[in-house]
């Protein structure tokens, strides 16, 4: 009869195992997730801010080819704009980069 109650003793701790193991790598399979969704969401943010500026540089180009003085180019509608939609992306990739941080350092 010892060695019955060994072998079940045996085969509840090695499914208690595999149980533990299983759960540990769907966790870990979810923070990958959760973690590339950040990067990704970084990269678009990343991709904005390139557009914006890109588009920032052509209107300043544009201007300063047609002989407008330099005050006037700094303080051009779609310029101003652009520079305040930097600023809100800028804002919204550092909170981004924040949460990204919290859940790389969170246990």
């Amino acid at each position: 009869m010892g060695i019955l109650q060994r072998i079940k003793h045996d085969l509840k701790t090695g499914w208690a195992h595999l149980r533990y193991g299983t759960a540990r790598a769907a966790n870990r399979a979810l923070e990958e997730a959760e973690l590339l969704g950040f990067r990704l969401e970084l990269r678009k943010l990343d991709d904005r801010l390139k557009d914006l500026y890109r588009d920032m540089g052509e209107r300043a180009v544009e201007l300063h080819e047609r002989g407008e003085p330099a005050e006037q180019i700094s303080s051009d509608f779609e310029i101003t704009r652009g520079a305040d939609q930097v600023q809100m992306l800028k804002a919204e990739r550092a909170k981004l980069l924040a949460d990204l941080n919290e859940t790389q350092t969170s246990p």
